[in-house]
């Protein structure tokens, strides 16, 4: 072969290269630009359904009384916590005052509730009667009182240990899904007493082999005792709900049934910059890691689990605060706009708000951590502007997509930001921050409701976060299960990205813990609904909404609904050696935890009748 010819075939292949390139180029910048022709967002319908019976259910209503001595401190802070969790649980609860409890006739669906340790105004002998004769008594937080020892089943009381004790590991489980939590583990910090229990006493939980929960009967009555000052933490809210039906002959509570996964930050400018991480793994820039990897992953995963993500939009990284604010919609708009919010709505998504940029809606005057290393806002109007920025970008590339849900950047926000947010996209609603933030100060912690600053929002908090879940993550998300059946979980597209964060692990590890967390999730609670922020607000209203009337008899409990989400949850805990049975059209009944004796009721109709039957003891 000629010189000549090879110069030719060469000059042919790398034209041929140059022209494949150009074309692929070509077809890439059109992928980018594909969006959807209509980017409306259809929202769920719930069916609802109403009990249509005009006599009302014969039977007993669940009664819950707290008490507490208004000058214990502690005592109302746990009857705070308390409250909250019964009322996401749909329980019913009220106040007793000291000199009312004499009065109180024994039932076994009545129960007496102590929140804390200043019990004085109460007398240990009529306690003592009170049980004796089949009343139930629920003991929140560990009461000092050798007085009482044999009530509450403890044969020997040394007093205070010295020090707190961590960690919690389950001896019977009240409910499914709970991992212990070894002593390094700082969730749980207890003040606990020295006891040793009395025969009879059966231990639930332990801490640092010491008893946290446990249950005595005493005469025809029964005593639950936490030997705990955890009842103020909101990570134990299921516990303490579930305890009181250990109290209760039987106990009824409702499951919102709604698991929801945020993708904060997204979508957001990629990094340009090659992370080592992703191109140690795959040899892709950031860029095309997100995209070729990340987001085929993420869709596989709303294919399998039935997610359907809430995208939280971000303009850009830079830190600038202060009027003019640049548009959006320059030379530098976030390509990934255009590229992942198209497919994120295609998988029946929704895309909401995070900020013009990640700096959190703070003025000067309002509280900022600073660790953040974060510049307030000179204003709320300079809110406003950068808040309008943002919802142009989006209004110009998804021009029919209503916008509902604001995440603050690293959870910070004052109330000027509120109102910012309110004037700037009034369509915006949903305000979600944290469910717990620990004792970390700054971040807005929020409860499932009404904004308290402004009755416009409602707050959606974040549960759990992450690709990994470790022990801790797991059991609160198990714990807010347990009391109202809800998951709502969150996670950056950049923690793979970031050492500290992934713990140093790629993608490929990162993504096979976070599906077997979705496999573990689905299969323990297939009846958690997976739906947008939007929609999952929408059925928690409804629900909370609801009205739940549940009557006790002893063979028998009804339910009657009324303007419930059908179909309906609930938790059903029944003493050992009680089955219960249900007429196939209002639903099925599945053995849930029989260690304990809960139940799972999945209603398909808004009245229900069960049938207690007499069966094999619990094992």
């Amino acid at each position: 072969m000629t010189v000549f010819r090879k110069q030719v075939i060469l000059s042919c292949v790398i034209a041929s290269l140059l022209l494949l390139g150009g074309l692929l180029q070509f077809a890439r910048s059109l992928q980018w630009d594909a969006f959807p022709a209509d980017s409306s967002y259809a929202e769920t319908e719930f069916a609802l359904g109403s009990s249509e019976a005009a006599a009302p259910a014969e039977g007993a209503s669940l009664r819950l009384l707290i008490f507490s001595d208004p000058a214990d401190a502690e005592g109302l802070r746990v009857k705070s916590n308390l409250t909250a969790a019964l009322e996401l649980a749909k329980l019913p609860w009220d106040e007793i005052a000291a000199e009312d409890i004499p009065a109180l006739s024994p039932d076994p669906w009545q129960v007496l509730i102590l929140m804390g340790q200043k019990n004085e105004a109460l007398e240990p002998a009529m306690l003592q009667r009170y049980v004796e004769g089949g009343g139930r008594l629920a003991v929140m937080t560990r009461y000092y009182a050798p007085a009482l020892n044999g009530l509450f089943g403890i044969g020997e009381n040394r007093g205070f240990l010295q020090g707190a004790v961590q960690g919690i590991t389950t001896v019977k489980p009240l409910f499914p899904g709970y991992p212990d939590l070894p002593s390094t583990n700082n969730m749980f910090s207890n003040s606990m007493l020295d006891v040793t229990l009395l025969p009879g006493t059966q231990v639930y939980l332990t801490a640092g082999g010491v008893p946290l929960l446990w249950t005595y009967g005493y005469g025809e009555g029964r005593v639950v005792f936490w030997n705990s000052t955890s009842g103020v933490q909101k990570t134990g809210r299921g516990l303490l709900v579930h305890s009181l039906g250990l109290a209760a002959e039987s106990m009824v509570t409702s499951q919102a049934g709604i698991r929801t996964l945020e993708i904060d930050d997204f979508p957001s400018p990629a990094p340009e910059a090659t992370n080592p991480l992703v191109r140690q793994e795959y040899g892709l820039s950031t860029p095309e890691f997100y995209e070729r990897i990340w987001w085929a992953d993420m869709a596989r995963f709303a294919g399998r689990y039935g997610w359907k993500y809430t995208g939280l939009m971000i303009g850009n990284y830079q830190n600038r605060t202060a009027s003019p604010l640049p548009s959006l919609l320059g030379e530098d708009q976030p390509q990934t706009v255009r590229f992942f919010g198209p497919r994120l709505l295609k998988l029946g998504g929704e895309l909401g708000l995070h900020g013009y940029n990640h700096q959190s809606l703070v003025t000067p005057a309002e509280p900022l951590p600073p660790s953040l290393n974060y510049v307030p806002w000179p204003s709320r109007s300079d809110m406003i502007e950068g808040l309008t920025r943002l919802a142009e970008l989006a209004h110009h590339y998804f021009p029919e997509h209503d916008l509902r849900t604001y995440v603050p950047p690293s959870n910070v926000m004052g109330r000027e930001g509120k109102e910012a947010i309110a004037a700037a996209v009034p369509s915006v609603n949903i305000l979600a921050s944290l469910y717990f933030a620990g004792s970390e100060a700054g971040p807005l912690e929020q409860e499932f409701g009404p904004d308290p600053d402004n009755k416009r929002f409602y707050d959606y908090p974040r549960i759990t976060s992450g690709y990994w879940l470790d022990e801790e993550a797991q059991f609160f998300q198990t714990d807010a299960v347990a009391n109202f059946g809800l998951v709502n979980h969150f996670v950056h597209p950049d923690d793979v990205l970031d050492a500290e964060r992934s713990q140093g692990r790629g993608w490929s590890f990162l993504s096979s813990k976070f599906e077997e967390w979705m496999k573990q999730l689905t299969e323990s609670y297939p009846y958690l609904q997976p739906l947008t922020v939007r929609d999952s607000v929408k059925k928690l209203i409804l629900y909370q909404n609801s009205r739940i009337e549940t009557r006790y008899e002893a063979g028998r409990i009804t339910i009657r609904a009324q303007d419930a989400p059908l179909p309906s949850v609930y938790t059903l805990r029944l003493p050992a050696g009680r089955t219960p049975d249900l007429p196939p059209e209002q639903g099925t009944i599945l053995s849930w935890e029989p260690a304990s004796g809960l139940w799972r009721i999945e209603a398909k109709q808004a009245a229900l009748e069960i049938t207690l039957k007499h069966g094999e003891a619990a094992p």
